[in-house]
């Protein structure tokens, strides 16, 4: 072989190492970006989300949520929260939702919804997420039962959720429907009763202080006497304290003005002394005055309560949402 096409060999051959070599180092580095990319990343679906937005319920088709991990949500491979897993179930996953990125993301979420479920570190997911507030001697809060759902000692971003302030109630809102009876006494001393409806509307004005409207309504059937009917409506303005009790129960002595009236067709008998017996009887349903009680509050699961009114206005039980 001579000099010239020994030049050649010698030259090709490199010229295909090289080319070769090249392409295994491009495709070796590609390999871990791709894997560390997707690595902790998959899609779950929203089934449920509390009034409070604070607990959410995820499908678990994956298998790859375990109770205390430690995951974030996104969409459309932006950040929008960091969450803990509370407890799994039939395939779902409870979590509490610990800090949020982004406002517009959050804002987002909606039940029904696929959304993307990043495992343990979120750093390197494309974005720069929020710096902890939790100081290096401090740990982070871990949940280790669904009872640690009601626990508020959570990092969050300022402005968020009011987790730093002493309200035992943390949303502004409670509104709730209730059921009782209305019992009073006919022309003949004996008593009559109803079903009493009532629906509240109580709004926090300030830490643990509640402003509650309230309105009720009955109706008594052959009252006063048989074949009429008297109606009632009761209105009820409310000042109330929230104090913090066991089991996940609060209790709220009120102070307010209650004015209950009433329309009946009694006193139409024709019969003097009839028709003034019924004015009377029904006379004595009116009232208009002060009011005492106190609200019972037991939580059922988050955002939702077993509420019992007990006071001079009303006597009823029933049921409350907080948002």
């Amino acid at each position: 072989m001579g000099w010239p096409r020994l030049i050649i060999f010698l030259v090709t051959l490199l010229f295909l190492t090289s080319g070769s070599f090249a392409q295994t180092l491009v495709e070796e580095a590609k390999a871990p970006l791709a894997a560390e990319a997707s690595e902790g990343v998959f899609v779950e679906t929203i089934k449920i989300i509390s009034a409070s937005k604070k607990i959410f319920v995820l499908t678990n088709n994956n298998q790859q949520l375990g109770q205390g991990d430690f995951i974030s949500l996104a969409l459309d491979n932006k950040l929008a929260a960091r969450a803990v897993v509370a407890k799994n179930y039939d395939g779902q996953t409870g979590i509490k939702i610990l800090k949020i990125y982004s406002l517009a993301q959050w804002a987002r979420l909606r039940k029904g919804q696929e959304v993307q479920v990043i495992r343990g570190d979120d750093s390197m997911f494309g974005k720069k997420v929020v710096e902890s507030k939790v100081t290096p001697t401090e740990e982070a809060p871990k949940i280790k039962s669904e009872e640690d759902l009601f626990n508020d000692k959570v990092a969050v971003d300022d402005g968020e959720f009011d987790d730093g302030s002493k309200r035992h109630i943390k949303p502004d809102n409670v509104i709730s429907l209730g059921v009782g009876f209305l019992s009073a006494k006919d022309i003949e001393n004996q008593e009559a009763r109803s079903t009493q409806f009532s629906g509240a509307w109580a709004y926090q004005f300030t830490d643990n202080w509640f402003a509650e409207f309230v309105y009720a309504r009955s109706q008594l059937e052959d009252y006063p006497a048989k074949g009429a009917q008297t109606l009632v409506n009761n209105v009820v303005g409310r000042l109330k304290y929230n104090f913090k009790a066991p089991l996940y129960s609060f209790i709220m002595p009120y102070i307010g003005f209650q004015s209950q009236t009433v329309s009946s067709n009694a006193g139409k008998t024709g019969v003097a002394a009839v028709d003034a017996a019924e004015l009377e009887v029904v006379d004595e349903l009116k009232k208009t005055g002060p009011a005492f009680g106190v609200t019972l509050l037991r939580r059922l699961v988050p955002g939702w309560f077993v509420k019992a009114d007990l006071g001079t206005d009303v006597l009823n039980l029933g049921v409350a949402i907080e948002f």
